[in-house]
């Protein structure tokens, strides 16, 4: 859980992060190329025993599925501090 206000946002581009987080499930490029093949590797025994075809997409589609499914986020602003930080 994340509580802040206005004022402790350093950079703004951490608002249009936490905007696509909870817009789509996801962050574009949060994972560098090398954690991303990490990931989809740790992933092909899960897919397989799901039942889907072992590819690259299919991998990572399911460990965003599955962080979607878990992932809780609360983000709390005051309403007063965006206007009087503005």
């Amino acid at each position: 859980m994340s509580v802040a206000c206005v004022r402790q946002v350093a950079d703004e581009r951490f608002l249009v992060l936490i905007n696509d987080l909870l817009a789509s499930g996801e962050i574009p490029d949060l994972f560098p190329d090398d954690e991303v093949e990490n990931v989809v590797n740790s992933m092909r025994p899960e897919v397989k025993g799901a039942g889907l075809y072992d590819s690259k997409e299919n991998c990572w589609r399911f460990f965003i599925n599955r962080v979607r499914r878990t992932l809780k986020v609360c983000h709390a602003c005051l309403p007063h501090d965006w206007f009087t930080a503005k």
